[in-house]
Formats: C-alpha cells, sequence, structure tokens
C-alpha cells in the first residue's frame, strides 16, 4: 500500500495536472467527428489519471481504502469538434472549496487548430468517494479527503405515484419506447413535449458490481436524441442522407440525485423544453425507479442539441438553420 504524503495531497487537492490523449474510436459514429459522450469519457479519463497520479486510482481506492470513485455531476460546454486522430492535452485544475462536500474540477481539453492551441471542451466534474462494504477492513484514508467519503452517492425524496409499474418489458433487458402501453411513463410524461422509455439495467452500465455509474447515464443521454428525432420523422440518418446534417451538442449537463442499482427498471425522459434562434434546442433528460410503490428521480441533466454541415469533405463545419418541418417536428406540432 503506498503511503500519501502532504505533497500527493496538496497535488490532488490543489495543483493541476494534464494528460495527451486521443479520443476514444468508438466516439467516431459519423465520419471523424467525436460525440459529446466520447468527449465526456475523455475528460473523466483525465481525472482518474490526476487521481493516479498521487497513488490513488480507482483500483487502490477500491481495493486499498475500500471506496468507489464515482463522478456524480458533468456540466461541459463544446467549443470545437474534435476529431479520431487529435492529440488531445486535457488539463484537470482542483476547484474545491473548503465548504465543498464533493471534490470540484475544471477540466480542459484542449487541441492544436491553425498551429495553435484551442480549447475544445471545458467542464466541471463532481467527484465522490463511496464507501464498500464488500471491502473488509480498509486502510483510512487521509484526513483531507473524509469529508468527500459517503455512504451514499445521493438521497432523492420519494413522489407520490398514482399508476402501478407494469412488468412490459418481456425478456430480462428488453425496453419499450412507447409510453402509451407504460402507466408510469405516461404519468411522469403529462402532456409534456417529450418521449420516454422503461428500460431494466444491465450490468455493463454499472460499476462496482452495483451500481449505474455516470458514462451510463451520458449513454442514454445519447439514445434519447436518436429515439426523439425518429420519433417524429426527422430520423438521424434521414438528415444525413438528405441533408449531409449531422447532430451537435454544444452544452450537456447531469447530475445524480440518487443511486440507480443493477436490474432496476429505469425511466428515462426526455422533454424539449426551448427552441431558440432555429439553430439550437435544448432537452431536460430525467430518470426514474419506481420504489415501494414511490417515483425517485436517480438523475437529472440537460442536453443542447443543433446540427451542422459541411459545404465540402475539407470545409468548416457550419451550424444549419432549421427548417419549418424540424421546428415542427421539435415543437411536437
Amino acid at each position: 500500500m503506498a503511503t500519501l504524503t502532504d505533497v500527493d495531497i496538496k497535488k490532488l487537492l490543489t495543483e493541476s495536472s494534464s494528460v495527451t490523449m486521443r479520443p476514444s474510436y468508438e466516439g467516431g459514429n459519423i465520419n471523424t467527428a467525436i460525440g459529446f459522450k466520447c468527449d465526456n469519457y475523455l475528460l473523466e479519463a483525465a481525472v482518474l489519471d490526476h487521481f493516479r497520479a498521487v497513488g490513488l486510482g480507482a483500483t487502490e481506492l477500491y481495493l486499498v481504502h475500500g471506496v468507489n470513485f464515482d463522478v456524480v455531476g458533468v456540466d461541459t460546454r463544446l467549443h470545437t469538434v474534435l476529431t479520431l486522430d487529435d492529440d488531445v492535452t486535457v488539463e484537470v485544475t482542483p476547484k474545491t472549496k473548503d465548504t465543498d462536500r464533493e471534490m470540484v474540477f475544471a477540466v480542459a481539453a484542449i487541441v492544436e487548430r491553425d498551429g495553435a492551441p484551442k480549447k475544445a471542451v471545458t467542464s466541471k466534474f463532481r467527484v465522490l468517494l463511496r464507501r464498500d462494504t464488500a471491502i473488509p477492513d480498509p486502510a483510512p484514508l487521509p484526513a483531507e479527503l473524509e469529508r468527500f467519503v459517503v455512504d451514499r452517492l445521493a438521497t432523492a425524496e420519494p413522489a407520490e405515484l398514482a399508476s402501478a409499474p407494469v412488468d412490459d418489458l418481456h425478456g430480462a433487458f428488453h425496453r419499450g419506447e412507447d409510453a402509451s402501453t407504460d402507466p408510469v411513463l405516461a404519468e411522469i410524461i403529462g402532456d409534456d413535449n417529450a418521449i420516454g422509455w422503461k428500460w431494466r439495467i444491465p450490468y455493463y452500465y454499472c460499476h462496482f458490481t452495483e451500481r449505474m455509474q455516470m458514462s451510463g447515464y451520458l449513454r442514454q443521454m445519447e439514445e434519447a436524441k436518436h429515439l426523439f428525432v425518429a420519433s417524429r420523422g426527422i430520423s438521424i440518418k434521414r438528415l444525413l442522407d438528405e441533408r449531409g446534417w449531422i447532430p451537435v451538442v454544444t452544452q450537456n449537463k447531469l447530475r445524480f440525485t440518487d443511486e440507480a442499482v443493477m436490474e432496476e427498471d429505469l425511466y428515462s425522459v426526455y422533454t424539449v423544453e426551448s427552441v431558440f434562434k432555429d439553430m439550437l434546442y435544448t432537452s431536460r433528460m430525467d430518470f426514474y425507479v419506481v420504489r415501494d410503490g414511490k417515483l425517485v428521480k436517480t438523475a437529472t441533466g440537460e442536453i443542447t442539441h443543433g446540427y451542422c454541415h459541411k459545404e465540402t469533405p475539407d470545409s468548416e463545419w457550419q451550424m444549419a438553420v432549421f427548417d419549418d418541418e424540424v421546428l415542427r417536428a421539435l415543437r411536437g406540432e
């Protein structure tokens, strides 16, 4: 077991670090542009590296100190598109105040454009260390870190629910997309400009043998866009084929409000809240489980979408202006 010195703790909590990485090949879904989900993955990897550099990697935290490293909040802005073969320098700067109960990090992904460094993505990450009872007799963490150790990541106040859940998944991990067949989804959505679906959380969206992790929610947020536009007749593939438009995210936020556990039924709801300047629209994402007949919100967030296109393969990206068909679809008209 490594012994952390005062210098290590100072580095972790007060000093910046940087690492150079390339985006995951998984994120190159449309030509070579990287989507928001894998941008966030890149930033998360840099924050993990910030801990690893002082001897507190996720494995050390878990096996030795009996705590799970959990990203519980992200607030990310995308300023320029990252591509598959970019060398990205990710800077992690601690921003935790003396009164904070979460560790806070400003994270910036910097890439070279036109011979000069440019901030491509910036974010604020929030991290907690959750106790894990599976580890017997864990070694204590330094006292400076104890205020960030919790027994539970968050606890939401359950809400009354008039509807009773139904088992309409027809198998262990299938999901339905039509709220008209699920009374709980119908109650959550009401008259909102929204879609929702119920889905059983699989192990590969979780970590530490139990809970859905931040990347799992980001994957659901990405899927919501895909399902929403398809349900309104303007699917991703249609706009790609007909107009060369690719979906682009300018900002996304997500924070935990409770914990979601492997094989619970998760209700994911995507609600369009505003359309502005005929170029961007903002949607809210809310996630729920039903426990003891009551509705529990496990996470909530926002995402701002638009579309980009290129006049030629080697030209600069340009924002597309929504036409009447797209505006009507987004507004549910």
